[in-house]
């Protein structure tokens, strides 16, 4: 015989259980009268007749005796008394795991970037998403250059990724493009005044660059639009990450390309020119496997809510 079957020729239907009675019948059971049980879990004298009136037709036994005194457990009732507390203890227990589930999915997001989209983007989005859900926290890594070998999300080394590529894709991730960046040909001012400053492309001409590696230009198509124009013999050296390039623009010796809120932030550069092909996508990248957890989800479509609005 199927066992809910047994369950329902022996014990009666189960669907017609109230597990809220279990905590009446330990209240009646503790207390030893219905008025005190009602005062205790605060429902009626009545509410508490009926509900214990109730398990005993769908358990089919008499669990008090009733008296002038008050109700008294019954042989049944008293057999039944320990495995009653052990429900409501595995009630706790469920509450609390999930409680915990829930702490666990609100607690700690790992978030990755480049310096750069870090400082400028991820460190604002974090700071704006927290003042509405103050339980969620991250813990940010930042990665050393923009490069096609930066960690990949399928491994675990983080739950969500800033990435300024021009498409991203892969079937186990799941991407948002959250922003357009610009991108300008900056110079120190000591630069302008040994040199001048170029206003385009053209007037670059016969200056000095500094260009950003191979392994940037196959996933940026800004950079190796710039770089294939460029004038090798021109080329001083490569760097691989944009604070180095903000760094080595400082010394005075060449031109080189900057995204805008870079380039405007860093002391002695100025801005030279753009171009409309001097631009990128930034993505925010999560794992399928992160993406499933709220917290990630409400992140995520909130940082398009966000910087969409022109933040």
């Amino acid at each position: 015989m199927h066992h809910s079957a047994i369950m329902q020729s022996e014990f009666g239907d189960i669907n017609m259980f109230n597990w809220n009675d279990i905590r009446v019948f330990l209240a009646v059971a503790e207390e030893g009268s219905t008025l005190a049980a009602a005062n205790v879990i605060g429902i009626n004298q009545t509410t508490v007749a009926r509900r214990i009136e109730a398990l005993e037709h769908v358990l089919k036994l008499e669990l008090f005796e009733r008296s002038n005194r008050g109700y008294k457990l019954t042989f049944s009732g008293i057999a039944l008394l320990e495995e009653m507390k052990q429900m409501q203890n595995a009630a706790v227990n469920v509450l609390n795991s999930a409680q915990q589930l829930t702490r666990n999915d609100q607690g700690v997001i790992r978030f990755s970037g480049n310096a750069v989209a870090m400082h400028h983007f991820g460190v604002k989005l974090v700071s704006a998403f927290r003042e509405l859900n103050p339980n969620v926290h991250f813990e940010l890594q930042i990665d050393i250059a923009w490069s096609k070998n930066q960690p990949l999300l399928e491994i675990g080394n983080s739950d969500l990724a800033l990435r300024p590529l021009d498409e991203i894709s892969g079937d186990t991730l799941v991407t948002k493009r959250i922003a357009q960046i610009p991108l300008a040909v900056y110079c120190s001012e000591a630069y302008v005044l040994k040199y001048g400053k170029p206003g385009s492309l053209s007037e670059a001409n016969g200056h000095n660059f500094l260009a950003y590696s191979d392994d940037i230009a196959q996933v940026m198509k800004a950079v190796r639009w710039l770089n294939e124009k460029l004038d090798k013999s021109k080329v001083l050296y490569y760097v691989n990450a944009v604070p180095s390039m903000a760094a080595a623009l400082q010394s005075g010796d060449a031109l080189g390309l900057l995204p805008c809120a870079t380039g405007d932030a860093t002391p002695d550069l100025v801005e030279c020119f753009r171009h409309e092909k001097l631009k990128h996508k930034l993505w925010l990248v999560a794992s399928k496997e992160s993406y499933s957890r709220p917290a990630v989800k409400k992140f995520m479509a909130f940082a398009g809510q966000y910087l969409g609005s022109g933040r």
